[in-house]
């Protein structure tokens, strides 16, 4: 049985740790910070409470912990939603990315048996997808991506000879803006009834930012995905589609395939969508900026980073970099770590075999990130391959140069 002793000391561990987190310098894109006003429903009641009735109907209170504060998700959080995404219709219960693409699966990839396409793993595509299909009773396909663009060539032959019931566009690891149009002028020429959606997890941010086109002006039919990586959101997914038919099916699959959507986050979703509308769009571009910079910074001090042949090394908050094998790999990291630098490895990066470094700079910028903490950046990396320890240090640093933050300062 723990002891009092042991408990305190693991609330003195949590709080150490804590503190370390908030000089971090997070460059994992999959990862981002919520603002104060963010945080504040999460350490409320509405944690642990139920809210199913979304329609406010006085006589369909089962749950009444969050009646007090329910339009909080069925006006504010939804409303900003759909004007951030331009998007009638909005399914703001996931409570993730993979619970989204769940959804999206079974309430659009018709009967079982059917064919469902996504992006293979080796272009990009998340480790889940096809098994997600197949364990839900549909044929999964797969297509290749090269620089933002399916293979069009194979997604036609696919097309004809498949009529498949949907497109599951679900590009995570890419360095390029996904093109979305013409997927969709193939699916109008041979499978019209085919339904496309774009799996948004990494970009939602840049998209609802405006950096990135939007899916839905593309000609998908639905987008969705995670809210916590360009995105400043907590850990949700959200759908979104301007076609009511379609909003009624993934409500209906949500409905059987989720009880509780996590209120309290639900709550500080909609309170960073509203933030998001104020200051997304400066946002979304220093991200790209930002990305961009650090990628041109780290190439010319020698690091090996992820180009093409014209030079271009992102259009996207994802910056690549081959360190060397595992062991140079992990050594690296943990060098960086003990600066104050958290970064993501990878093993299978489209066109990086081996290990690699996949970063995103969407956290930095969102604490305040510019040029001039990119330069500091750029500078702990040099600092951490030549051997010098920082204990932590290097991300202070980075942070000194940081200017205000993108989120409302006066809520923290």
């Amino acid at each position: 049985m723990t002891d009092i002793r042991e408990l305190r000391e693991i609330t003195d561990r949590l709080r150490s740790q804590q503190r370390k987190a908030e000089v971090a310098v997070n460059l994992v894109p999959s990862e981002n910070k919520l603002s104060p006003l963010t945080q504040l429903p999460l350490s409320t009641d509405y944690y642990n409470r139920y809210f199913f009735n979304d329609t406010l109907d006085p006589g369909f209170w089962q749950f009444r912990g969050g009646q007090d504060v329910a339009e909080i998700e069925t006006d504010l959080t939804i409303s900003h939603l759909s004007r951030l995404a331009r998007a009638p219709h909005v399914n703001e219960r996931p409570i993730s990315g993979l619970s989204a693409m769940m959804m999206a699966m079974a309430g659009l990839g018709g009967k079982p048996g059917g064919t469902v396409v996504s992006i293979d793993v080796a272009s990009g595509g998340h480790y889940a997808t096809a098994d997600m299909a197949r364990r839900l009773g549909f044929e999964p396909v797969t297509v290749s991506v090269v620089r933002g663009r399916v293979d069009e060539q194979r997604l036609g032959q696919v097309l004809r000879e498949r009529q498949p019931e949907l497109i599951y566009l679900d590009l995570q690891n890419s360095r390029h803006e996904l093109e979305v149009s013409c997927v969709a002028d193939l699916v109008r020429v041979y499978s019209p009834r085919t339904l496309l959606h774009v799996d948004c997890s990494h970009t939602m941010g840049l998209i609802l930012g405006g950096a990135l086109g939007n899916p839905l002006d593309a000609g998908a039919d639905t987008m969705g995905g995670s809210t916590h990586k360009s995105f400043p959101g907590p850990h949700k997914g959200v759908l979104f589609t301007r076609t009511l038919e379609l909003h009624q099916h993934l409500k209906e699959a949500q409905f059987t395939m989720l009880s509780s959507h996590h209120f309290a986050e639900t709550l500080a979703l909609g309170l960073a969508a509203a933030e998001f509308r104020h200051f997304g769009q400066a946002y979304a571009e220093q991200m790209i900026g930002n990305a961009q910079l650090f990628s041109k910074l780290l190439a010319a001090d020698g690091f090996d980073v992820a180009a093409d042949e014209n030079g271009h090394t992102t259009g996207t908050h994802q910056v690549w970099v081959k360190i060397g094998d595992a062991e140079q790999t992990d050594r690296f990291s943990e060098s960086l770590y003990d600066h104050g630098i958290r970064v993501n490895v990878q093993v299978d990066l489209p066109g990086l075999p081996g290990p690699a470094l996949r970063l995103g700079v969407n956290e930095l910028t969102f604490i305040g990130g510019r040029e001039a903490a990119v330069h500091a950046l750029a500078e702990e990396f040099g600092n951490a391959r030549a051997g010098i320890r920082r204990d932590g240090g290097g991300s202070r640093r980075v942070r000194e140069q940081s200017g205000p933050p993108f989120y409302f300062v006066e809520f923290s």
